[in-house]
């Protein structure tokens, strides 16, 4: 049966309609394409500087046990040499020393980069979602996060508060991407936590609060810590790769860039953050029920 007397002609503004979606379509592929390429290179230029940087690091510290044994041949024959030689060979090796553990230091810096970088170069194809107790995930890899600050500093302690809501069934998450955020999370705020600590040193109690809620089509999670906050200039960089609020060589500038990308690219969520310098910072995160 011919059929095709049933179908309209299509008016023009139906045409330009049409032609604009495809040409979005369109656009939207080339797009993906060039960061697919890019990702792809990106992640093949960070392995390419892995290697020789392992290199550096590893014949660093050659040198720096060379040079404790050429220490101990010439504190051997101290005796032969004159004060002023004595003098010469002293600041020729304490500036060798202050120079190798200058290149070390920033060396490993450099390859905690490139590791984390390389982290965060996800492939999307090997995502896998299965069913997660949020409010188990989240408590577990918190006191975890912690844990792992106590073991660089014993003295540091904290209260968790914690405020779940229980009729919160399991959701489809990533688990391994989802536990690395809490971890990053947890662990900026024990940072920061610390550092209060260490300036007050008396009559502050640390404390992490760790909430979860049921929304309509989102699962409510928030982290809040009562540390030393933030202003706002800092807030708007946050989560920008690199950029770091702790010391020279004591942080990437990844960890928040990177949970950035696991909550809004790989389980279309949203993250935002609250705060306020010598008093709290809240990170607050939405992640939706439909996940599959």
């Amino acid at each position: 049966m011919d059929t095709s007397d049933n179908i309209l002609p299509a008016s023009e503004d139906q045409l330009l309609l049409v032609s604009a979606e495809l040409q979005q379509i369109k656009d939207k592929f080339v797009q993906n394409d060039k960061l697919a390429f890019i990702g792809k290179l990106t992640t093949g230029i960070m392995h390419e500087i892995k290697n020789p940087l392992n290199f550096i690091n590893n014949f660093t510290k050659l040198s720096q046990e060379l040079l404790g044994e050429l220490n101990e041949i010439i504190d051997g024959i101290g005796d032969k040499l004159d004060a002023d030689t004595q003098a010469d060979i002293d600041e020729v090796r304490s500036m060798l020393e202050a120079n190798l553990a200058k290149i070390l230091e920033n060396g490993e810096r450099a390859q905690r980069i490139i590791y984390s970088m390389l982290a965060q170069m996800h492939n999307k194809q090997e995502v896998v979602f299965t069913p997660v107790d949020i409010n188990k995930l989240i408590d577990e890899f918190a006191k975890l996060a912690y844990q792992g600050m106590r073991g660089n500093d014993s003295e540091f302690n904290l209260t968790f508060k914690t405020d779940y809501d229980p009729s919160i069934s399991p959701v489809n998450l990533e688990f391994q991407e989802m536990s690395r955020v809490i971890i990053n999370l947890v662990d900026n705020s024990c940072y920061t936590l610390n550092e209060k600590r260490k300036r007050m040193e008396v009559g502050f109690s640390p404390e992490i609060l760790l909430a979860t809620k049921k929304l309509d089509d989102f699962i409510e999670i928030r982290i809040r810590d009562n540390g030393c906050g933030m202003p706002q200039d800092v807030l708007e960089k946050l989560f920008q790769p690199f950029f770091t609020t702790k010391p020279k060589g004591q942080g990437t500038g990844l960890g928040l860039s990177l949970s950035f990308d696991i909550i809004t690219n790989i389980h279309n969520g949203k993250i935002d953050i609250q705060s306020k310098e010598d008093e709290f910072t809240e990170f607050r995160i939405l992640i939706p029920t439909n996940l599959v």
